[in-house]
C-alpha cells in the first residue's frame, strides 16, 4: 500500500476510534447517570455527568477527599498502595502493583459514598461511572486512572473535577531476568525505572496525613522549595470612624502642603471586603503559605477570625521607628517598612488586597529552589523625565526608582510591573534602605503619596533583578478597573474561563468613565470564591 494512501487510512482509522470512544462514553454514562436517586447529597446533571451541588469543601479538601476514599477502598480489598507525587495539597497521586488491576478496578465498584464517583482514563480521557470500571474491557490495561467525585457550586463558576481526583498508577514489577526492576507508567520525582531498593516503603507526613512511599522519592531533589514563604498584605478599613478623624486631622495639619489630586483620593482607601475574596483564593489556589502578615493602622477586619494560628495582625505601629512617622496614610511609606515586621521570613510574596490567585500555582511560580525571587514585569513602558507635581504618582514612582538606579548601578529601567503578586526577599530590602537611607526616610515622612516617593516592591522589582537575586518570569494575568465599565467583560471572561494565575481589581480613576456598580463586583467575587476561607469568622 503506498505511504500516501496508508496515512490516509490511518488518520481515518484514528478518528473512527475516537468517535467509538466518545459514543462509548456517552452510553456509559447515561446507563450509570442514577443522578436522580441513590445520593445522600444534591445533585446536578451536567455534560453527561452527575454533580455533588453545594458545599464549603475548598480544592484541598476535596482532594483529601477523593484519597481517602481511593485508599480506604484499597485497604479494604487487601490491596498495597504508596504515595508517589510530592504534597502539592491540591491533588494525591498513589501508584499500585499492576498485577493488582483487576483487583483495584472491582474496589472501586463496590465503593457505597452517597456522591456521585467517576474515574477518568490517563491515556485517552474517557469518562465512566467508577460502578462501570470492572464491565469496561476498554480499561483493562489501563495504567493511569484518576478517580474523583464531581462537585459543582450554587451561582459560582467553581467546579472540582477530575484534576482534584485520586491518580492511581499502575507499577509493573520485574519478571524473570527483570526481577527486581520496577517500571512506573509516568514521570515522578525521582524515574520512571527503579529498583527493589528504591521502592522500600516508608512512611512519611504529608497534607494527606501519614503515608507510605518509595524512599527514593523521600530525597531531597534539587529542585525542591525547602524554605518557609510568608504572604504579606497591608489593608485599611476607610470607613472607620476613627480612621477617618485621623486622616481628617492629619490633612489639617499639612493644608499647605501639594500634592497631586490622585495621591489622596477616596478611591484609594475604600473597602470592599477585598481581603476577604483575596484571601480566599490564596486558600484556594495557594494554601502553602506558611503565615499571613496582614498590616493595618491599628484595624481589624469584621470578618477575620483572628484565632487561625497562620493569621497575624501587624500594627503600623510595630514597624516604623519612634518619630513623627506615624499616623500614615501613605501605601508607599507603609510598603517600605514591611521588611521590618518581627518573625518574617526571609522569602515572602507581597500581595495588595485587590490582587487575587486565579488557578492553582506552587511556590516554585514565585522562587526558584535556591531562592530567587521571580518577578513579572510589564509589557508596558514608562516615560522617563523628572518627577512632577502634574504627573500621575505611578509614573513618578518609576522617575524616582530609575534616577536611584541609574545613580547607583548606571542601570536604567523602562518596564513598568505588573498588579500581581510580588515575591520578596528580606535581606535584598535591607540592602536597598542602607544604599538609599535618605529617600526611604523621605517616604516614611510622608504621611500621604509625595511625588518624591518611591515605593519597595517595585524598587526591589528592579534592584533584585540588577544583582542577580531576581529573575523575570511569567504570569497569566488580567488588569481589571472597576471605575471604568469598559472592563466589564474582562470580569465576564475572567469567571467564565477561570484560566488566570492572578488577576488585580483595582480603582484608578478614569476622566469621564463609567464605575462598575459594586453589585456587580460582589457578585463576581463570590462567583468566583464561593467558599468561606479558614480565616473567617
Amino acid at each position: 500500500m503506498p505511504k500516501s494512501v496508508y496515512g490516509k487510512v490511518r488518520v481515518a482509522g484514528l478518528h473512527a476510534q475516537k468517535s467509538v470512544r466518545k459514543v462509548r462514553q456517552r452510553v456509559l454514562l447515561e446507563l450509570g447517570r442514577d443522578y436522580r436517586a441513590g445520593y445522600s447529597c444534591d445533585v446536578v446533571q451536567s455534560n453527561g455527568m452527575a454533580w455533588k451541588l453545594g458545599g464549603q469543601e475548598m480544592p484541598a479538601d476535596r482532594a483529601r477527599r477523593n484519597f481517602q476514599l481511593v485508599t480506604n477502598a484499597l485497604d479494604a480489598a487487601a490491596i498495597e498502595w504508596w504515595f508517589v507525587g510530592k504534597s502539592n495539597y491540591q491533588a494525591a497521586f498513589i501508584a499500585v502493583n499492576a498485577a493488582d488491576r483487576v483487583q483495584v478496578r472491582a474496589a472501586l465498584t463496590r465503593v457505597e459514598l452517597g456522591e456521585p464517583l467517576y474515574a477518568r482514563s490517563g491515556t485517552h480521557g474517557t469518562v465512566l461511572p467508577a460502578s462501570s470500571l470492572s464491565s469496561e474491557r476498554l480499561w483493562e490495561k489501563e495504567d493511569v486512572i484518576s478517580v474523583f467525585t464531581p462537585q459543582r457550586f450554587r451561582n459560582s463558576t467553581l467546579v472540582y473535577g477530575a484534576e482534584r481526583g485520586c491518580r492511581i498508577e499502575f507499577w509493573e514489577f520485574g519478571q524473570g531476568e527483570q526481577t527486581g526492576q520496577v517500571i512506573a507508567p509516568r514521570e515522578n520525582r525521582a524515574a520512571r525505572l527503579l529498583s527493589a531498593a528504591d521502592v522500600k516503603l516508608v512512611q512519611i507526613e504529608t497534607a494527606f496525613g501519614s503515608v507510605p512511599t518509595p524512599v527514593v522519592l523521600t530525597e531531597r531533589m534539587v529542585d525542591d522549595i525547602t524554605f518557609p514563604i510568608d504572604a504579606v498584605y497591608t489593608w485599611v478599613d476607610g470607613d472607620d470612624p476613627t480612621w477617618i478623624n485621623s486622616k481628617r486631622r492629619r490633612e489639617a495639619e499639612l493644608s499647605g502642603a501639594e500634592y497631586h489630586e490622585e495621591a489622596n483620593h477616596e478611591a484609594r482607601f475604600r473597602s470592599r471586603d477585598e481581603l476577604k475574596y483575596s484571601l480566599r483564593s490564596l486558600q484556594m489556589f495557594a494554601p502553602w503559605f506558611r503565615k499571613i502578615f496582614i498590616v493595618t493602622a491599628g484595624q481589624v477586619p469584621n470578618w477575620l477570625d483572628t484565632s487561625d494560628p497562620r493569621i497575624e495582625i501587624v500594627d503600623h505601629k510595630s514597624i516604623y521607628p519612634e518619630g513623627d512617622c506615624l499616623p500614615t496614610f501613605n501605601s508607599n511609606s507603609i510598603i517600605s517598612r514591611l521588611h521590618h515586621i518581627p518573625g518574617l521570613s526571609e522569602h515572602y510574596v507581597y500581595i495588595n488586597d485587590d490582587v487575587f490567585f486565579g488557578r492553582d500555582l506552587g511556590p516554585e511560580r514565585f522562587f526558584t529552589p535556591t531562592g530567587i525571587a521571580k518577578v513579572s514585569p510589564s509589557n508596558n513602558r514608562r516615560p522617563f523625565g523628572e518627577a512632577t507635581l502634574l504627573d500621575e504618582p505611578h509614573f513618578n514612582l518609576t522617575r524616582n526608582i530609575r534616577r536611584l538606579l541609574k545613580e547607583r548601578f548606571g542601570v536604567t529601567v523602562s518596564r513598568a510591573i505588573k498588579h500581581t503578586p510580588h515575591p520578596q526577599l528580606k535581606s535584598v530590602h535591607f540592602e536597598m534602605e542602607a544604599d538609599f537611607r535618605q529617600e526611604y526616610e523621605q517616604t516614611w515622612a510622608s504621611p500621604f503619596r509625595d511625588h518624591r516617593d518611591i515605593v519597595a516592591d517595585q524598587l526591589h522589582h528592579y534592584y533584585a533583578q540588577i544583582i542577580g537575586r531576581a529573575i523575570p518570569t511569567r504570569l497569566r494575568y488580567h488588569y481589571i478597573n472597576i471605575l471604568d465599565d469598559k472592563y466589564r467583560l474582562t470580569m465576564e471572561n475572567t469567571l467564565r474561563l477561570r484560566d488566570r494565575d492572578t488577576f488585580c481589581i483595582n480603582d484608578a480613576p478614569v476622566a469621564g468613565a463609567t464605575p462598575i456598580d459594586d453589585d456587580f463586583v460582589t457578585d463576581f467575587l463570590e462567583s468566583y470564591f464561593p467558599v468561606k476561607s479558614d480565616f473567617e469568622k
